[in-house]
């Protein structure tokens, strides 16, 4: 496998931020801090065509480029890690993916993925995604909790597969907003694809991919730390960050987005307040209608009962 290369610009919401720490919010690939402060102090992060230290503090229009070297050996081990395994059969699984784990390997990310708890508390895993991404039907954000489907052979990698195609799954989610709508059902109808500038952002553009988003507010908070809204959100599309893009743009950014918020880190969350908290798909094998509906994890209903008390 080869290096990988990225090559960002600072938006204006990240001017003066630390370097490392833009780094890690902005690639989103599951690259820990003491990683990118290896990188940087190794020389494979550029700034402007010259090095810099951690602690550089990086301005609005800064070219950053990054490279993450190839591992010395790629070998994709089975990890004892927790996994909330909601079900499973010979078939398939339904995981709760705890916000924090990345769902796959990626380059500087090999260990203590999804991926990894996943071949140790599983008997098999279809191999259509490759040596890297067995099993992996679909995926959420690193910092996205909640439900996702793994497929335990090739049959069902393919049935899900195409099911996802069809939008015949109903994925649905919870988000916590900064404001409040005009409206308390909307349906954004959006094209997405990646910002002009800023490539590592996504945005809506005339030219992107059919991105359609259904939103339910079902509350609203005038509390001590300002207007919140509660969100169910329904997705008719699957696109890269959909559901943080077509919120921002009606100025209703998920509490804790380091991305699409720029004062993400006022509400000291540990993740941003978005979590898979419903799935409904036909069985490849039974065809039988299955659905799954949990709690949002505890840092969204933390944050939901301070809401409560202050309001």
């Amino acid at each position: 496998m080869a290096p990988e290369r990225f090559e960002l610009t600072v938006p204006e919401e990240n001017h003066l931020d630390r370097a490392d720490i833009f780094l890690v919010n902005a690639l989103e690939t599951g690259l820990s801090r003491s990683y990118v402060q290896k990188l940087i102090k190794g020389g494979y992060v550029l700034v402007n065509g010259a090095g810099l230290k951690a602690n550089h503090k990086v301005k609005t229009g800064d070219s950053l480029t990054v490279v993450i070297p190839e591992p010395a050996v790629l070998d994709i081990a089975p990890e004892n890690i927790p996994l909330d395994i909601v079900y499973q059969d010979d078939s398939l699984a339904v995981i709760d993916k705890p916000a924090g784990m990345v769902v796959h390997p990626s380059p500087g990310n090999w260990e203590h993925t999804m991926v990894n708890a996943l071949l140790y508390h599983l008997s098999g895993l279809s191999s259509i995604g490759g040596t890297a991404r067995p099993g992996i039907v679909h995926r959420l954000d690193k910092d996205t909790a909640g439900l996702m489907v793994v497929a335990k052979n090739d049959a069902a990698h393919q049935a899900l597969a195409a099911a996802f195609a069809a939008r015949e799954i109903d994925k649905r989610y919870a988000a916590v907003v900064v404001g409040k709508p005009k409206t308390a059902h909307e349906l954004i109808d959006a094209p997405i694809g990646r910002h002009p500038v800023y490539r590592h952002k996504m945005t809506i553009r005339e030219d992107g991919k059919e991105a359609v988003t259904e939103l339910f507010c079902t509350k609203i908070w005038h509390a001590d730390q300002g207007v919140f809204s509660l969100y169910d959100v329904r997705l008719h599309t699957g696109r890269t960050h959909q559901i943080r893009v077509h919120l921002s743009s009606r100025g209703l950014p998920i509490v804790g987005d380091p991305i699409y918020s720029k004062k993400w880190d006022r509400y000291r969350v540990p993740f941003l307040l978005l979590a898979s908290v419903f799935l409904e798909f036909t069985h490849p094998a039974k065809g039988e209608r299955m659905s799954y509906r949990i709690d949002p994890p505890a840092h969204m209903t933390d944050f939901l009962k301070k809401l409560d008390k202050n309001t």
